[in-house]
């Protein structure tokens, strides 16, 4: 999936920082992972999560919660951002409160939108306190507020999840019509699956997914469809010749493109001009 990963080791079973991001403001250059769960609690501006073949955008008040062993990656989108990110260990919870990390967890990640953030700041403010003071019962204080913390993620999850399912529709159906319209104003250029995965910070196979999900055929098909489309324009309205049709379009051999084209059409490009300018003249002779 990525070129390198990144593994984190810490020794800690629990842990937790806050960040301005004109302090630290670089972005991740590989794929990571670790064997902690995370929750990462935005306070302001945003930032780019790249997790699984998705992109997530974290927005203030917005809360990140990433299973274990899961590779993911942020961007900074927004040197002015601020953020509280906490990490921990199944170890660390409380027995009775473990039951919380498979809802929490298991089924993510999950990007909640906090509609209180009073309540959760102020148990991760006092999360900082505690974890910087470290008096002696400073692990147990900690334990509490996880498990506090936790089930108040809980509950806001119950609240979302018809909200987030449609979320999701929204945001692939926004996704798509992006991806279209690139494709749609860049299909004469080099334009690959790989391209298009940089482009918006997916996996290519994600895009493949959602293509056929959304619109019903690959991206491959889709653009040589716009391709052939346009192809056929100008074969119909100009007298470029063959070749510069096939490079104005998007293709660099003529082979291919000729090979494209009747697939699409059932005939060659000088077949279908040829039929399109008897067309026209049959038309011109009636009027």
């Amino acid at each position: 999936m990525a070129e390198k990963v990144n593994v984190s080791l810490r020794n800690q079973s629990f842990y937790i920082d806050y960040s301005r991001g004109y302090e630290n403001s670089r972005d991740m250059q590989h794929y990571h992972l670790h064997q902690d769960y995370e929750i990462f609690y935005l306070l302001e501006g945003e930032k780019i999560f790249l997790i699984d073949g998705e992109k997530y955008v974290a927005k203030k008040d917005t809360m990140m919660l990433i299973n274990k062993n899961i590779l993911h990656k942020t961007i900074v989108n927004d040197h002015n951002y601020q953020r509280i990110v906490l990490n921990f260990r199944d170890c660390f919870l409380l027995e009775a409160d473990q039951i919380l990390l498979s809802t929490l967890f298991n089924n993510g990640p999950h990007l909640l939108s906090v509609k209180n953030p009073t309540i959760f700041q102020t148990i991760l403010e006092k999360m900082l306190e505690e974890y910087f003071l470290d008096h002696p019962d400073s692990d147990r204080y900690l334990q509490l507020l996880l498990s506090q913390l936790l089930m108040e993620c809980e509950r806001l999850i119950r609240s979302q999840t018809s909200i987030e399912h449609a979320t999701v529709n929204r945001h692939q159906h926004a996704l798509i019509n992006d991806m279209i319209t690139y494709i749609n104003e860049r299909f004469h250029q080099d334009i690959t699956l790989s391209i298009l995965a940089d482009a918006f910070f997916l996996h290519e196979q994600s895009i493949s997914k959602l293509f056929k999900q959304s619109i019903g055929c690959s991206f491959t098909e889709y653009l040589n469809a716009v391709r052939i489309t346009e192809a056929k324009r100008l074969l119909t309205e100009t007298k470029l010749k063959i070749n510069q049709i096939t490079r104005k379009v998007g293709y660099t051999n003529h082979v291919h493109f000729w090979r494209i084209f009747k697939k699409f059409t059932g005939m060659s490009p000088n077949n279908y001009r040829q039929q399109e300018t008897t067309k026209c003249k049959r038309f011109k002779n009636k009027a």
